[in-house]
């Protein structure tokens, strides 16, 4: 065998070897990294889609790093100027889909987190519903009056998210208007006593009656107690106490 031939033989024999032994390598490794990505992602306990996709993005991660090493085992002394090309053609792709890998990301963010979830009443801006679907782009909300509301995933990442039913009870407050002369002398126990005969008001915490002034010739009181459900536990609220007291103006504050 001619001298050259065997050492150009040799010479890409060895690059053979060691970018097998690298490929080989680098397939072994990404999945023990979607594996140890996707269980810290579900001791997180963040969301299927978001532990999946994730997983996967970690292990196509791994992988391009090892399609690079490879890249360079071959290309020698070119590789930096055709890792140059290739970043430059990542840029230009990642500035005309700057917004879109936006919300991509923040959806990623939002399901990782889990600032709030399927069900959960939310308030963004003017935009206020229950939340029926959180894509990778955007998030669904289902507003009180039927209509649905599409909002983009990284509005959601960067403005104050308001989640209204993130803890089990909510703070309801009711006036109460009563002539100053009718007054029963224990209007305090009267109106406490009635909130406990509505199953929807919370006994813990209390209810609370505040005393808030007389005009008009009459006396104002404020009623502040909590329940899982606000509107319900008004409506309710008001309706046990114009029951007991007669008289008195109830609505809500």
């Amino acid at each position: 065998m001619d001298p050259a031939t065997a050492e150009l033989i040799a010479f890409y024999g060895f690059r053979v070897l060691w970018a097998l032994v690298v490929a080989i390598g680098a397939v072994l490794l990404a999945r023990v990294i979607r594996r140890a990505t996707m269980r810290v992602l579900e001791g997180m306990r963040a969301h299927s889609n978001a532990v999946i996709l994730l997983g996967n993005l970690a292990q196509v991660g791994v992988l391009l790093l090892g399609a690079l090493v490879v890249l360079a085992i071959f290309t020698g002394p070119n590789f930096g100027a055709i890792l140059t090309s290739f970043s430059l053609l990542g840029l230009v792709i990642g500035l005309s889909l700057q917004d879109i890998l936006k919300n991509f990301f923040a959806g990623i963010w939002i399901l990782v987190e889990r600032p709030f979830r399927i069900g959960d009443t939310i308030q963004v801006d003017v935009h206020t519903g229950a939340v029926e679907q959180i894509a990778f782009r955007t998030t669904m909300l289902r507003t009180p009056d039927g209509r649905q509301v599409v909002i983009p995933n990284n509005t959601l990442m960067t403005s104050p998210v308001v989640n209204h039913t993130a803890y089990p009870l909510r703070r309801a407050e009711l006036w109460i208007l009563l002539p100053d002369e009718g007054v029963p002398q224990d209007i305090v126990g009267t109106i406490r006593a009635s909130l406990r005969d509505v199953s929807t008001v919370s006994g813990e915490p209390a209810p609370r009656v505040d005393l808030r002034g007389v005009a008009d010739g009459k006396a104002r009181f404020l009623v502040t107690f909590w329940a899982p459900d606000r509107v319900e536990a008004e409506t309710e609220a008001i309706a046990a106490l114009r029951a007991r007291l007669p008289k008195a103006e109830a609505h809500g504050a």
